[in-house]
């Protein structure tokens, strides 16, 4: 009925219109011919409203379709898909539950809100004294800004996606040798006191300290903090696990220098610098969209994490991670979100109190379009990031733009469905349960979007040329 109405409240206002225009026409023409083109398709044709002749027969079989899918999934879940705006399929989209890595996007839009996407994270190298003669008289001081992307070519190995980007750390050292340095008479000291001291979330499960789900937070990092690489940092290794991130970056990076033929006399330690050091150089990671681009692809929990501690930093003048949540928080409502039930603790969604309904999730994978780069960061299903391995020869394939969220009782997915009929979904979906079918309930919601819309393609329901 509402189609109904709305078709003929569109008839009538473009029925007036014409009037108008063809007595105007008229008027200013006088008597002379006026030739104008004959319309093939009638005036009150459903072909002049194509989408809604397509929403009219699709949106009941999508929603239909959908319904008795989510009726057999165990556990709770809520979904929203919109087409251009316009809300096809709801269930309780407005429930908010655990979004996992989802969260990330919230993360990413304050980023780009607040630090800026051509922003960058600066590692500055300090001395007591000012360089002569290519050395540094003295300890030399490594100061972090935060960079979350320094590896080493024996790190890489460990990447579940061998395409995942990284900062070369040897490109970092390098900074020196181009400053002119030599030789160090002292050591290396590692400062990372931009930010606080506290690396695990007071409220994570215990078990993020172990296997890599996320490093040991420091202003100072390299290899997400992991021992096994401070003194061959070229060679993989399994002997690795968390340690102390700011005192490994000051070993590795002794240790590198010394392999380019910068002699450092000293050890590797962790400390201040002065206040009133001589800077001998610095090294600027990649703009913050490229940073945000790696997180979003591969669903990066630290580089997630350090991006809210220096949000706090800029926002707040403290690097810490309530300061950048609160300072996310304020960004969001700044650019107009609807942040009703939403819980955030942490900047990744490792936190379990952590909740966001599916209305904001759609509504922060929208506005992720302003920012083309990153949009494009998201995973395709089948083929790039967190979803390379799943969606393969589905009817997702190829077809599904989407930021995961994945922990052991979430399964999550917000983004675009680009379907085989041309019609591009936008999505959330949030599953929270112990389904045994973990990720495929998520990856099966997206192939069923793909039936949308059965039929003729909306492009071939359009008014016919004109005569």
């Amino acid at each position: 009925m509402l189609v109904a109405k709305s078709l003929a409240c569109c008839v009538l206002a473009l029925t007036l219109s014409i009037s108008h225009a063809s007595s105007a026409n008229a008027e200013a023409k006088g008597d002379s011919a006026v030739t104008t083109p004959t319309p093939t398709t009638p005036l009150l044709s459903a072909r002049r409203f194509p989408g809604a002749l397509q929403a009219t027969a699709s949106d009941p079989e999508l929603v239909a379709s959908l319904d008795q899918y989510l009726n057999k999934v165990v556990g709770t879940t809520c979904a929203l898909v919109e087409l251009d705006g316009r809300v096809i399929f709801s269930h309780k989209e407005t429930e908010a539950l655990q979004p996992a890595s989802t969260l990330k996007l919230a993360t990413a839009l304050a980023a780009l809100d607040i630090l800026g996407p051509d922003s960058t994270f600066t590692t500055r190298f300090v001395a007591n004294k000012v360089l002569k003669n290519g050395v540094i008289d003295g300890d030399l001081y490594v100061v972090g800004g935060g960079d979350p992307l320094l590896a080493t070519s024996g790190y890489k190995t460990v990447f579940e996606d061998p395409d995942q980007f990284y900062e070369d750390f040897t490109t970092l050292a390098d900074t020196l040798a181009q400053a002119g340095v030599k030789q160090i008479s002292g050591g290396i000291v590692g400062d990372d006191s931009r930010y606080d001291a506290t690396r695990w979330v007071a409220s994570w499960p215990t078990r993020y300290q172990i296997g890599g789900t996320v490093a040991p937070l420091s202003a100072l990092l390299v290899n997400d903090g992991s021992t096994g690489y401070s003194d061959t940092p070229s060679d993989p290794t399994t002997n690795r696990k968390a340690g102390d991130p700011t005192l490994l970056f000051a070993q590795t990076l002794r240790t590198v220098l010394n392999a380019r033929g910068i002699k450092v006399a000293g050890g590797a330690s962790t400390g201040k610098a002065p206040t009133d050091g001589k800077e001998i150089a610095s090294f600027d990671s990649v703009p913050m969209s490229k940073v945000l681009s790696e997180m979003l692809t591969d669903s990066d929990n630290t580089t997630a994490e350090l991006v809210t501690k220096e949000i706090g930093y800029q926002a707040k003048g403290q690097g810490t991670t309530t300061a950048g949540v609160d300072a996310i928080r304020e960004s969001l409502t700044r650019q107009g979100f609807d942040l009703t039930g939403f819980v955030m603790l942490d900047g990744s969604g490792l936190d379990p109190g952590d909740r966001m309904a599916c209305t904001l999730g759609l509504a922060l994978v929208s506005a992720l379009s302003k920012y083309p780069d990153d949009l494009a960061a998201l995973p395709v299903g089948g083929r790039t990031g967190t979803l390379r391995k799943r969606m393969l020869a589905t009817a997702s394939t190829g077809r599904v733009r989407a930021k995961t969220g994945t922990l052991n009782s979430v399964n999550a997915l917000s983004g675009f469905a680009d379907t085989p009929q041309g019609n591009v979904l936008t999505f959330s979906f949030v599953h929270n349960g112990t389904d045994s079918r973990t990720t495929v309930v998520a990856d099966g919601f997206t192939d069923r979007l793909m039936a949308y819309a059965k039929g003729i393609k909306v492009s071939s329901l359009g008014p016919l040329p004109v005569k």
